[in-house]
């Protein structure tokens, strides 16, 4: 089995370490990458090609793990060119997956497109990757390879629709801990409050908290463009039963993530 990652950030680089853990033959192509994207790479084992379009051809199942914004260019310039299957692991809307999906639907390809989404953090033993679309159970088999598959149903968006209402709940409240304790931090109080919500909240609120705030630090910029695809979502599901939009709380934690500078951690 040999699987293309086309985009090689932290979610390749870590599904790649698990996947080679389990001797899954595993690619990429860093031509245009930053210098620390081509380190990272390097640094995981991973074969290099030498252009994208090779990469897509060669793989077995390529995984879009790039950004948001490219996802509809990635499906469309290369997703279709792999020989199995196409999956992208951005945090997109439902929309676009369907846009992505409509790339698959004529005679022009020999690859299919299945909707995915990965819940929890990557890094973690518990992660999970949800599929949906006709053809999952092709994407199954990780399961037997160091991942963690679960099949949600036979029709593309469910994937992505269950990510995005995790996304309001999730970055939602991201955003109010980054708010609460950069106050607390100014007042010297950050330990006291720490203790405090922990009894409502549990023992393990401390860890979690710690764990969103530092991930925040350095995916400030992500997450503020995975807040577009959100609103977007939302906008689409208010204009479908004519009512007035309204997402006061995803609009004001899109803001808070563009706000945030490295001197705010």
């Amino acid at each position: 089995m040999r699987i293309g990652f086309i985009g090689f950030g932290e979610v390749a680089y870590t599904l790649s370490k698990k996947l080679l853990q389990n001797n899954v033959d595993v690619y990429t192509s860093t031509k245009g990458r930053s210098k620390k994207t081509k380190q990272l790479a390097l640094d995981s084992g991973v074969k290099i090609i030498n252009s994208y379009e090779e990469l897509a051809k060669l793989s077995d199942i390529l995984i879009s793990s790039s950004s948001p914004k490219n996802a509809l260019a990635i499906a469309k310039n290369y997703g279709i060119l792999s020989n199995g299957v196409f999956i992208d692991l951005n945090n997109i809307s439902p929309e676009t997956t369907k846009k992505i999906a409509s790339f698959f639907s004529g005679n022009n390809t020999n690859s299919s497109f299945i909707d995915s989404a990965i819940i929890g953090k990557v890094s973690s033993n518990n992660s999970t990757i949800l599929v949906s679309g006709k053809h999952s159970d092709k994407i199954a088999i990780l399961n037997n390879y160091g991942l963690k598959i679960k099949i949600i149903s036979q029709d593309i968006g469910d994937a992505s629709t269950i990510k995005m209402l995790r996304s309001i709940y999730t970055k939602g409240i991201t955003a109010i801990i980054h708010e609460t304790f950069q106050a607390a931090k100014e007042l010297n109080l950050s330990d006291e409050l720490f203790e405090t919500i922990a009894m409502s909240e549990g023992e393990n609120f401390y860890f979690q908290t710690k764990s969103r705030l530092n991930s925040l630090a350095t995916s400030k910029s992500r997450k503020f463009e995975e807040m577009d695809e959100v609103l977007n979502f939302l906008k689409n599901i208010y204009a479908e039963e004519e009512l007035e939009f309204n997402s006061l709380m995803s609009t004001a934690t899109k803001n808070k993530f563009k706000s945030l500078k490295s001197s705010d951690f």
